[in-house]
């Protein structure tokens, strides 16, 4: 089976690309096409006015970072901040329920309540369909609920050096899932083929941080390093984990037979023959996140329940907020104390003061979404539902014909900053502004 299979780092060719996202575009009023200057991207087939969304999109993979878990609690498929308005406040302020401030007897029954369910890992799902969703996706290849698989050396290790690794992991999950279920590995691994991948380390790799005498060979030789240490560990989870699946056939919806008409006899064989199993593609997947990725924010229901009630003339209710507010400030600043010791005392009494309750803060890679080129005048932007859907709204007025830029870099920045932050991304912006301002 192995001896067909394609090469390590396939390059699609222009007419596989265009049939790919043609297909991911099919029903929305956009389409994707080449420019001259900026290869790939993707234009408006109708018009719109500020403030229209244009279109949604699920993510490929996505993870909610792993700091912002200790405040927020949501579900690892779709993102969904889990549990009552009672837990959560429990979980934002690290006490039991009963410790939090009661809810006010005019909001019992109107506040929405998501459910909460977790895997024998301690994933935590709002529910058993997302539970049954991630497990069928790529979290059977990447569950660390058995005692005994090595998947939890790659966890511990990813956390502490990088927690884009597991990230990369998911996407290396679903292959070997898509592949067990389908066997066409071409398939399987053609969401990944779509985009630009550069090794890690020549995406992170700069002069500027190069030590007296450090050549940058040297240099990137200490992020390979990491790569090879990183993906042998993920390996042997991989290979106990597969070992697992294909003998006891687990799922954690008892009813269910999906895992049945899964093969997964030779996929660690022929994911090494294929080359998708291997450092140099785990370092382009890394480096592809890099890249490509996109910021993920959900806000939180305690901020929603806020600006829906705090001009309700409710005098318990505002006392409640008032409460709550107080408390979710201090633990709050406590976290971003946690996180960076080195902020000067007028930042942090600026921060202080805009301190509200916190977002479930991610990274998302998404196939149209992550298309679009970027612009410092930006023409739309991506906002998030609380289930993980993007959508893209226009910004601007947008043209039929019009190519539709997202900003990659915070914008209120001069040029200068603005070219400094955009070389990780290995271009010069010569968007209108960008020639304006130089």
């Amino acid at each position: 089976m192995a001896s067909g299979l394609q090469t390590t780092m396939a390059s699609p060719t222009e007419t596989t690309t265009a049939t790919y996202f043609a297909g991911l575009a099919a029903g929305k009023p956009i389409r994707y096409g080449m420019t001259a200057s900026k290869g790939k991207a993707l234009f408006a087939t109708k018009s719109f006015g500020p403030g229209e969304p244009l279109f949604h999109e699920m993510p490929f993979v996505s993870m909610q970072h792993i700091p912002n878990q200790s405040l927020v609690q949501g579900c690892e498929n779709c993102h969904v901040i889990v549990g009552s308005i009672e837990q959560q406040l429990a979980h934002v302020l690290h006490v039991e329920v009963g410790a939090v401030p009661p809810l006010p007897n005019q909001l019992v029954g109107k506040v929405p309540v998501n459910g909460k369910c977790t895997c024998a890992c301690g994933a935590i799902y709002c529910s058993p369909t997302c539970r049954s969703a991630a497990w069928e996706r790529y979290h059977c290849a990447l569950c660390t609920g058995h005692p005994d698989t090595p998947m939890h050396d790659f966890l511990q290790h990813a956390i502490d050096t990088n927690e884009i690794f597991l990230l990369a992991a998911q996407v290396l999950g679903r292959i070997c899932v898509a592949y067990a279920k389908d066997q066409d590995l071409a398939a399987a691994r053609r969401p990944v083929d779509m985009f630009c991948k550069l090794p890690w380390w020549e995406v992170v790799a700069s002069e500027e941080d190069l030590e007296e005498g450090q050549s940058m060979d040297e240099y990137c030789g200490v992020f390979r390093h990491l790569l090879e240490e990183t993906f042998a560990l993920f390996m042997d989870g991989l290979r106990f984990n597969v070992a697992h699946l294909a003998l006891h056939e687990p799922h954690p919806d008892e009813a269910s037979d999906y895992m049945s008409g899964l093969h997964w006899e030779n996929v660690v064989a022929d994911g090494i023959a294929n080359g998708f199993l291997s450092v140099d593609f785990f370092a382009n997947v890394v480096g592809m996140f890099e890249m490509n990725n996109i910021s993920m924010e959900v806000r939180h229901p305690l901020s929603l329940l806020a600006e829906r009630y705090e001009d309700s003339g409710d005098a318990e209710i505002a006392a409640w907020l008032d409460v709550v507010e107080a408390q979710v400030r201090v633990q709050v600043k406590m976290h971003m104390d946690d996180d960076d010791d080195d902020d000067d005392d007028g930042h942090e009494e600026e921060e202080e003061d805009d301190i509200m309750y916190p977002d479930l803060d991610g990274t998302a890679l998404f196939s149209l979404v992550c298309t679009m080129n970027h612009s410092c005048e930006p023409n739309v932007a991506v906002c998030y539902e609380s289930n993980g859907l993007a959508t893209v709204v226009a910004l601007a007025p947008i043209a039929t014909g019009d190519e539709l830029c997202i900003a990659y870099i915070e914008t209120e920045q001069d040029v200068e900053a603005r070219t400094h932050d955009l070389r990780e991304y290995k271009f010069e912006c010569q968007c209108p502004r960008c020639l304006r301002e130089r």
